[in-house]
């Protein structure tokens, strides 16, 4: 058994180590090409009518030193123990107002344990969608069979899965299509040089990013799908590095490249910076070589980044809220969607939390799904049969009415306060009580002032070496991010 476990954790790893070189190194010539075909008239495209026009500065006029510095750390693929763990440790910092630093995930369906979907989104963060078998240009059918398992196994609200990021960052005008049928509210596929850093925007005047794909010449415009770009550091020869930069050097050498590109942002318009992982390559395993000098060296940069002044680390979904109607640095940890709370629940139930704080999340509630090569646990009831990319919801193993039977989440609670054993729904107001989890901070103050400690009383229920292996994995990939 516990050799069938390495086997299928070195699986794991190699698929990882595939994954990881997803655009890595985009063509350095995308800002030659850059947005000449891009045009958006800022003075018809207005927030206060859901339009926004990509640009280097701050959205409504903003001044760079009134703009709140934003950080997204994002993580593809599959959730899994030892791969939450890890995306846990790069995220434990405090942002200025004492709520927990928040990140991303874009979920694949393959090897995904959905208790822990849940646990990430229930303790503040974002579930997002990667497809279901991880394919690029996917089909309607790849997204939607992703939504649907996040949802009915992960708990996760339909409503809050707005975002989606291409397997690969291969994408296509199809693929934006295809969100803005499916109802998602952004994008996160898409690349960014110096010269395209651009704030997030819509794209009701089409994609102002990836323009050496031809994208932007399609003229295909799409009113109120958001695009948020993926920014990229530039190495020591000035070579773009996008995702897993952390493989591109030692880690001092990472860690000065990320710098210099953050500074960048910082002192000049403010874009929000990424850090965008595959958390497996950041993983140990037995056998492999150790990746803790790789992930020291991050978790460090990180909290480099949480000591300076004016800094948040958020989901993609609060940097919209944020983008929707900007404020000052100073007020925004003010804002419902920055405070931190947890539902006061007198007793432990399947929702993710550790409601009676024993140290157990879902103490002894959770049930396990095994179809050999699938096998998952989640809070809610195992299908009758593997989930597959036509049948992504099989019927459920438990019959209504019988023993063990769990209910599904209704679309008027929140996963936090719903207990799928007992079909009960523990909110059924706007004065539920949370408890506020900031904690006090001691931070250089910045020019905008102290920002506030705490959430809030809210009770509202709102040269680059590369061994061998990665060598050909590398060869592949690149294959299939181009599509040839």
């Amino acid at each position: 058994m516990k050799f069938t476990s390495f086997i299928i954790s070195s699986v794991f790893l190699i698929s990882g180590t595939l994954a990881q070189q997803e655009g890595t190194m985009p063509p350095t010539t995308v800002a030659a090409q850059g947005s000449a075909s891009y045009s958006c008239d800022p003075q018809a495209c207005k927030l206060s009518n859901g339009c926004l026009c990509a640009s280097k500065n701050p959205p409504n006029g903003l001044s760079p030193a009134d703009t709140p510095q934003f950080v997204t750390v994002t993580f593809d693929d599959s959730i899994q123990p030892q791969l939450y763990k890890t995306a846990k440790k790069m995220l434990n910092v405090t942002n200025p107002n004492g709520c927990p630093g928040r990140g991303t995930w874009y979920v694949s369906m393959q090897y995904t344990d959905f208790s822990l979907v849940q646990q990430w989104y229930s303790s503040g963060n974002e579930i997002a969608d990667h497809t279901f078998t991880h394919v690029g240009s996917p089909s309607d059918q790849e997204i939607l069979s992703c939504r649907e398992m996040l949802n009915q196994y992960g708990g996760v609200p339909n409503g809050k899965i707005q975002g989606f990021r291409a397997p690969f960052l291969n994408y296509t005008q199809e693929t934006l299509n295809h969100l803005s049928k499916l109802g998602f509210l952004y994008d996160s596929s898409a690349s960014a040089l110096t010269d395209d850093a651009y704030w997030p925007y819509t794209l009701d005047h089409g994609m102002a990013n990836d323009c050496w794909t031809g994208i932007c010449n399609s003229n295909n415009k799409i009113p109120g799908l958001w695009e948020i770009p993926m920014y990229t550091v530039l190495d020591n020869v000035s070579t773009p590095q996008l995702m897993d930069v952390y493989i591109a050097g030692q880690p001092e050498d990472v860690t000065k490249w990320s710098l210099a590109a953050f500074e960048k942002h910082y002192q000049g318009g403010r874009q929000p910076f990424g850090i965008y992982v595959h958390p497996t390559h950041l993983t140990g395993y037995p056998g492999l070589p150790d990746p803790a000098p790789k992930l020291d060296g991050l978790v460090s940069l990180i909290k480099t980044l949480a000591e300076k002044p004016d800094v948040w680390f958020v989901t993609n979904q609060q940097l919209l809220q944020w983008m929707k109607n900007p404020v000052k640095a100073s007020e925004l940890g003010k804002q419902d969607y920055m405070k931190c709370g947890l539902p006061v629940i007198p007793k432990e139930i399947c929702n993710g939390l550790d409601d009676d704080n024993n140290a157990s999340v879902d103490d002894g509630l959770l049930n396990n799904c095994n179809f050999g090569t699938t096998t998952f646990n989640t809070c809610f009831n195992c299908p009758s049969t593997a989930p597959s990319l036509n049948m992504p919801t099989p019927s459920t193993a438990a019959q209504n009415g019988s023993v063990g039977f769990r209910y599904p989440l209704p679309n008027n609670c929140d996963t936090k306060w719903w207990d799928p054993i007992g079909n009960q729904c523990l909110c059924t107001s706007t004065e539920c009580q949370y408890k506020d989890t900031a904690v006090p901070v001691n931070r250089t103050i910045g020019t905008n002032g102290v920002v506030s400690n705490g959430s809030g009383s809210s009770n509202s229920a709102n040269g680059m070496m590369i061994q061998p292996i990665q060598f050909i994995f590398g060869i592949a990939s690149f294959v299939a991010f181009f599509n040839l």
